[in-house]
């Protein structure tokens, strides 16, 4: 993963030693030689960190267009022989390309226009000398984004957002909007940042930047309207089989080894299983989180389960080439007792911090084997493993009631009870919101979401929690409900995606997601609604699909994996730590005014007697202590204090 920054501006960019940009290279290149280049009102630097081998044949900040075009590039392209063949290249020559070659070219041939043609996790920044124009991209699926500030005259840029705010004359503030949202539970809004006055481009972002302003666009959005349809619903199985193969041999471009994270859930096993095939024979080593065997564990829920390692067993055991690695928790890593170095990193707080912390054991086990990349398998619960949301509202909104019965009966076959199904499913998508929050007003359930929020009275001002903590992230004044569900889901996700900007620098690997490229988005959405719930079993095309490839144990398993299941035992040896934090939190008048430190001390003080004490109190003990403290520290270190 590569780095880059710099500026552009209406009147000429400050000499070289005062623009900032050999420091910010410095500190936040990742330890690369820079290269910057410096013209009359823009200057930019690139720090390379090649990860696939194309990246080798790359140089930037690269000229392009007869010298009139400057590009920066971080990232790679998974359709770059779609683009070869468009841009009509000879293959011979095309070989001696790297990604951003190909970027370069597709801008000059369509201008703009060549964004929609990308696939991959990319970001880049073209300024056009004659044009004094700046157009800044990043990729639809959340791999990479461009963190910006513009004060009208001129626009900083960095593929990092700390160091945005290192460049001369920057502020570190706290954006109060924004974390009013984390302590509500909630994530940032795409296209914010935790900082005032320094934003990101969203998923599909496109910004221009001309005479000192700027719009951004996004150049894709899904089409809800796009539809697959096969006469043989076998077609559906095998299209869905050929694109998952493209996308991971897609992700496999590396020059390091490929290691794979591997739960016991459909979505990590389908990545991986399908990277042990199109692997073989090579090694593939396979990483699994397991509890720490000295911790108390709750008691088993009855569609849940702790240790993933009996289910990733399985499916390493039809695959000669994995070589499988279990890994148990370890002890509390510094980041987890003092979070200023993450906070450094990523520059953001981390929602899931103590899964971090859990996870460290992956990370360096990866680093020892060499490899450079983590395949996952997130996106799937929006994309290959879809869970139909709102499959029982569309069935109603149709008039299709003879299938909304054959739904809810096989629910109740599979385990599902009739009644919270034809509540969360179905009743909130077809009930107006108006109607729906009056009737949480007369159930006594209206501001459930102060269950989970820690925000101060000055800080809900700004916001409306309501609106903010809804569940239904659609408007429901039309039918289609699950599919537009989804894309608002997966709108969501990719958003999130994009603070893993920071994650090679701190574990030393690129986590790649091919469940969530955008060619498996678009044929996921196009399929029919009722595909993805046959006779009432949950994530039924899934598992199809994945028969051919994965053990029945995992696809017929229907209980829920529980990461980091031994959160307690380790928010337990953190509590000394925490507590001592909290006295010196309570002195610094920046969290005082955003955060309801005393709903901490409660919780703090109230500490549960066991696992499973702890486990049904789990909102209150990770949303509002755990990270309450981690939300608090960051506040305090963005406002300088833990410096």
């Amino acid at each position: 993963m590569s780095f880059f920054a710099g500026l552009v501006g209406t009147e000429p960019v400050p000499a070289e030693g005062s623009d900032g940009l050999d420091g910010i290279a410095a500190t936040y290149g990742g330890g690369g030689r820079a290269s910057v280049w410096r013209g009359d009102s823009a200057a930019m630097v690139h720090v390379p960190r090649p990860v696939t081998p194309e990246d080798r044949l790359d140089r930037f900040p690269a000229a392009f267009a007869g010298g009139t075009s400057r590009l920066v590039f971080d990232g790679r392209l998974d359709n770059r022989e779609d683009v070869i063949r468009a841009l009509a290249l000879d293959p011979a020559r095309a070989v001696r390309l790297g990604d951003g070659a190909l970027v370069m070219a597709a801008l000059e041939r369509w201008g703009i226009d060549a964004c929609p043609r990308l696939i991959g996790a990319f970001a880049f920044a073209w300024w056009n000398e004659s044009l004094r124009r700046l157009v800044m991209a990043a990729d639809a699926s959340g791999g990479r984004t461009i963190f910006a500030h513009s004060d009208g005259r001129r626009l900083r840029f960095a593929s990092r957002p700390l160091a945005v705010l290192a460049f001369p004359g920057m502020a570190r503030q706290v954006d109060e909007t924004a974390m009013a949202h984390l302590l509500l539970a909630r994530p940032i809004p795409a296209g914010a940042t935790p900082f005032r006055g320094v934003f990101r481009l969203p998923p599909a972002g496109l910004l221009v930047w001309k005479d000192g302003h700027h719009s951004i666009s996004r150049y894709w959005r899904p089409d809800p309207g796009r539809r697959i349809v096969y006469r043989d619903p076998r077609d559906y199985v095998e299209a869905a089989r050929e694109l998952l193969d493209q996308v991971v041999a897609a992700n496999l471009r590396a020059i390091d080894p490929v290691a794979c994270q591997l739960s016991g859930g459909l979505d990590s096993s389908a990545v991986a299983a399908t990277a042990a095939r199109l692997s073989s024979p090579r090694v593939l080593h396979t990483l699994t989180a397991q509890p720490d065997p000295s911790a108390p564990m709750p008691a088993e829920r009855p569609r849940g389960f702790y240790d993933e390692g009996p289910f990733a067993a399985a499916t390493a055991a039809l695959y000669p080439n994995i070589t499988p690695h279990y890994l148990p928790a370890g002890a509390i890593t510094p980041g987890e007792e003092d979070a200023t170095a993450l906070f450094r990193q990523f520059g953001v707080p981390m929602r899931n911090f103590t899964n971090f912390g859990a996870w460290q054991p992956l990370y360096a086990r990866a680093k020892a084997l060499g490899a450079s990349v983590i395949l996952t398998g997130t996106a799937g619960n929006c994309t290959l493993s879809w869970k139909s949301e709102a499959l029982l509202a569309d069935l109603a909104a149709a008039g299709r009631f003879v299938e909304l019965a054959r739904q809810l009966h096989g629910l109740r076959r599979h385990g599902h009870r009739p009644w919270p199904q034809i509540r969360q499913n179905l009743l909130r998508y077809v009930v107006p919101a108006r109607a729906r929050r009056q009737m949480q007003r007369l159930r006594g359930t209206g501001e459930a979401w102060r269950k989970r929020a820690l925000l101060t009275a000055d800080l809900e001002a700004l916001v409306e929690p309501v609106a903010v903590t809804d569940s239904v992230l659609i408007s429901t004044d039309r039918a289609d409900y699950d599919r537009r569900s989804r894309i608002a889901y997966l709108d969501r996700y990719f958003a999130n995606c994009q603070w893993l900007a920071g994650h090679p620098y701190v574990t030393g690997c690129d986590p790649r997601d091919p469940l969530g490229d955008r060619r498996l988005v678009e044929f996921c959405l196009a399929l029919p609604v009722t595909i993805w719930q046959t006779n009432g079993k949950p994530r039924s095309f899934a598992r199809e699909v994945l028969k051919d490839r994965l053990p029945p144990r995992v696809v017929d398993n229907q209980k829920r994996g529980y990461q980091n299941g031994d959160w307690f035992h380790r928010l337990t040896q953190l509590r000394p730590a925490f507590m001592a934090e909290l006295d010196r939190l309570e002195a610094s008048a920046s969290v005082r005014r955003m955060v309801n430190l005393q709903r901490i001390r409660a919780v703090a003080e109230n500490w549960p007697a066991d696992a499973d004490a702890a486990m049904a109190r789990d909102a209150e003990m990770l949303d509002l202590f755990a990270r309450g403290i981690h939300y608090s520290r960051f506040i305090r270190w963005v406002e300088g204090s833990n410096a």
